[in-house]
């Protein structure tokens, strides 16, 4: 049998706005946390705080696009998803 929302609604009497909501809110902060480790691994790997200084690193020549492109495409899009996270959790 498949697990509803209904039925768990309905077997622990929880009203399903209640669960809909805390199920997004534990997602979202799951998210985030798993955003915030992988972007803290490429900021550590670059010695770096943010996209923007990585992208600084790039510009005056301390890295190659060689060494960083992957790490900078992917730090970029892990930042925006952070920011996307978060200001979902507040509407929470």
């Amino acid at each position: 049998m498949t697990l509803t929302v209904e039925r768990v609604e309905k077997e622990l009497n929880v009203p399903r706005d209640l669960l809909l909501r805390d199920g997004m809110k534990r997602y979202l902060e799951f998210e985030l946390r798993r955003l915030e480790i992988e972007a803290a691994k490429i900021r550590r790997k670059h010695s770096v705080k943010s996209f923007d200084d990585l992208w600084g690193k790039l510009e005056s020549g301390k890295v190659s696009e060689a060494e960083c492109f992957d790490d900078l495409t992917r730090l970029e899009y892990l930042e925006t998803r952070v920011e996307k996270v978060m200001k979902l959790l507040e509407e929470l």
